[in-house]
């Protein structure tokens, strides 16, 4: 029932990237990404993200969990993958701060936007650490473990990138 009001709420929300408000929720989130990131790098861990000839590396999430621990690494799905080949324009960080690209290159020298970053830094601290699943009930836990690592002016794009996401997407 909470996820469910959410998951309305996540969708009544009006998107509106150039209210200051949330730019710098957004910019505060990505600064404190990156800073995560780098732990993770100074840590031995390494981070590659997929590439469009190769199949999917895990054929079960908890594998990228198992990936984490056994090898110090992951895989992790790029952003444009996600928005198909012919959607550089849907691709614009005007529409969304997390698709600039930043100067992080994953361990193959491909470079990383916002969202890459994120991802792979949600799934290290929100899932690898906790051991949480990638379901409605296992993204809530990652949300409640990650959260913690963020200011409280990251934390309305961090909850909206995750939590919201994952109700609206569950509930």
């Amino acid at each position: 029932e909470f996820a469910a009001r959410i998951a309305t709420a996540y969708d009544d929300m009006v998107h509106d990237p150039s209210d200051p408000a949330v730019q710098a929720s957004y910019r505060a989130m990505i600064d404190e990404t990156l800073a995560q990131y780098q732990v993770i790098k100074e840590m031995g861990y390494t981070i590659e993200m997929m590439r469009e000839d190769m199949d999917a590396p895990y054929n079960i999430p908890r594998m990228a969990l198992e990936d984490l621990a056994n090898n110090k690494h992951m895989w992790v799905y790029p952003t444009d993958f996600g928005y198909g080949p012919d959607a550089s324009a849907a691709l614009d960080p005007a529409t969304n701060p997390l698709l600039e690209f930043t100067e992080e290159v994953d361990v193959a020298g491909r470079p990383m936007r916002a969202n890459d970053l994120f991802r792979a830094v949600h799934d290290f601290f929100g899932h690898g650490i906790e051991g949480t699943a990638f379901r409605g009930r296992g993204e809530e836990n990652a949300w409640q473990a990650h959260s913690r690592l963020y200011s409280k002016e990251a934390l309305p794009a961090v909850t909206s990138e995750t939590r919201g996401q994952n109700s609206w997407a569950n509930y």
